[in-house]
């Protein structure tokens, strides 16, 4: 399992061209929440930071664990709470984008494996301008949350 792991990995890594512009983008604090049994989505969370001069646009994100990765943003929209699919999510020049419960996220489809609680998940955000960076997240129970 481990190798099937890194070769898709690897698949990831090569279909995208990583650049050394990603140095103005960092991301911290992700997590993909462990989801309870029978559930046919999971959640993706963290904060992306932008120290560079300009507004970067993440238009999409692939994964070797989920397929498709969608851009989300809870809302309450008519006094009902729903999701609402995203184009892309801007992140300002000197900013951040922090994609928490009850705001912005990634949502998963039931993954190629059990995800559960101290497993490892990959993504790779792309970036507007062709530009990817590639992710390590942890699962967690959100109830290991502050």
């Amino acid at each position: 399992m481990k190798i099937q792991a890194i070769f898709c990995l690897l698949a990831l890594i090569i279909s995208c061209e990583i650049s050394a512009a990603n140095d103005d983008i960092t991301v911290s604090d992700a997590w993909v929440r462990e989801a309870p049994p029978g559930a046919a989505m999971l959640a993706a969370y963290m904060t992306i930071t932008n120290t560079g001069n300009r507004t970067r646009v993440l238009e999409w994100v692939e994964s070797m664990n989920f397929s498709p990765v969608m851009l989300h943003r809870s809302a309450v929209v008519n006094g009902m709470a729903t999701m609402l699919h995203q184009d892309s999510l801007s992140i300002p020049a000197h900013g951040k984008i922090e994609l928490k419960p009850g705001s912005f996220h990634l949502m998963m489809p039931a993954p190629s494996i059990p995800m559960r609680a101290g497993n490892a998940a990959y993504f790779i955000l792309h970036f507007r301008n062709g530009d990817c960076l590639m992710i390590e997240t942890s699962v967690k129970k959100a109830s290991d949350m502050p």
